[in-house]
């Protein structure tokens, strides 16, 4: 088992959590929109939930409740509205909806602050610079307060293009984050799995495990006790637990049944150290690093996608003039020589056997996977 110092850290912050501050501006983590102007939407859907309200940040120049709502609801593909007439109608996120007359319907509140909410006269309320604007799902008897919110996440903040670390081999992919709350905002790592249909996140875990040398896992009678890596630890009951969650994308996660869950094609899995007062869902991730000296390179200098590619790996560079471009497989092979010059150039990889490849872009490096 490693150990870390990061324990002490995750005790003090563990204890700090219980006198945190009220949500405020500083929290919102995704913003939409654009302008001079900054204002919160709150949208809290009552169903007694530990994630029931979120909040969403939008930049504008001046507007109504009903122009805000519209603006989030087309740049987040997990949030979506019936806005009819000026009447909000029902509101779904992720898992979350609020249908109206089935059975409850949206009363709106305005503020300067999350505290000062009050009920306002619906959805053309204007919204100014600092106004928190805010949507909660009630019977009217009596019209209940929102509640205190999570921050919404962008939904393609961290998708599986972002990956460096590739493990595994299967025609279905899953990305997989460990987020250790410790506080810094800068605890949660990522990493991808290839397999096929039927896999369990115990299997995923232990495979990456055995892949990755920085990180470590105890899985005992399918419960997620204990998790390291680098410097990072959670360890079972001192003084949190892993909560497990599932998700197609950074923005619509919910908590599932633990790491006997199948995995699905596509998706996000999910591992949250948290006291469970609430359960905290993980935060967007950092690509965890490939530790076999292989340098990950990200854009604007060197991108690549889609990954795991399937038939053509797209390949682009901001640098000026002609560039090298060399494939290798693990062994040190060469597979692929050829060049780009800044645009988007091609490479065929229908003839690779599915794994991980060092994709080489004149003296940079970055892991990639095909399938």
């Amino acid at each position: 088992m490693k150990t870390t110092g990061h324990l002490l850290a995750l005790l003090a912050f563990s204890a700090s959590t219980a006198a945190h501050a009220q949500f405020d501006f500083s929290h919102v983590q995704y913003w939409v929109g654009a302008g001079a102007d900054s204002s919160v939407l709150v949208v809290d859907f009552q169903d007694g939930t530990e994630d029931a309200s979120y909040a969403w940040g939008w930049l504008h120049n001046g507007g109504t409740g009903a122009d805000m709502l519209n603006a989030i609801a087309a740049a987040d593909v997990n949030f979506s509205i019936d806005l009819n007439g000026g009447f909000l109608n029902s509101v779904t996120y992720g898992s979350h909806a609020g249908i109206g007359g089935s059975p409850n319907y949206w009363s709106t509140w305005s503020g300067t602050s999350f505290a000062t909410l009050g009920m306002n006269m619906g959805a053309s309320e204007e919204v100014g610079n600092g106004d928190w604007f805010a949507c909660s799902y009630t019977d009217f008897n009596p019209p209940l307060d929102p509640t205190e919110p999570i921050a919404a996440m962008d939904p393609f903040g961290f998708t599986a293009a972002d990956v460096n670390f590739w493990v595994g081999a299967g025609s279905d992919t899953t990305v997989l984050v460990v987020d250790f709350q410790d506080g810094s905002g800068a605890s949660s790592f990522a990493w991808g799995y290839l397999h096929d249909a039927g896999v369990t996140a115990e299997t995923m875990l232990n495979d990456i495990a055995a892949a990755d040398p920085e990180f470590a896992v105890v899985t005992t009678g399918g419960f997620l006790g204990d998790v390291t890596y680098g410097g990072y630890a959670g360890i079972g009951g001192e003084p949190n637990y892993w909560s497990t969650w599932s998700g197609t994308n950074l923005g619509d996660w919910s908590m599932n049944m633990g790491i006997s869950t199948l995995l699905e094609n596509g998706g996000f899995f999910g591992c949250s150290y948290t006291d469970f007062a609430p359960a905290i869902r993980p935060g967007s991730p950092t690509a965890a690093s490939f530790t076999t000296g292989v340098t990950a390179t990200t854009a604007p200098s060197f991108n690549v996608w889609p990954q795991p590619a399937t038939d053509l790996l797209n390949v682009s560079t901001a640098l000026a003039g002609q560039q090298e471009v060399a494939l290798y497989n693990m062994a040190g092979i060469r597979v692929h020589q050829g060049s780009t010059n800044g645009t988007v150039s091609t490479i065929d990889v229908r003839s690779l056997s599915g794994g991980m490849y060092v994709l080489q872009l004149g003296t940079a490096k970055r892991l990639i996977a095909v399938q």
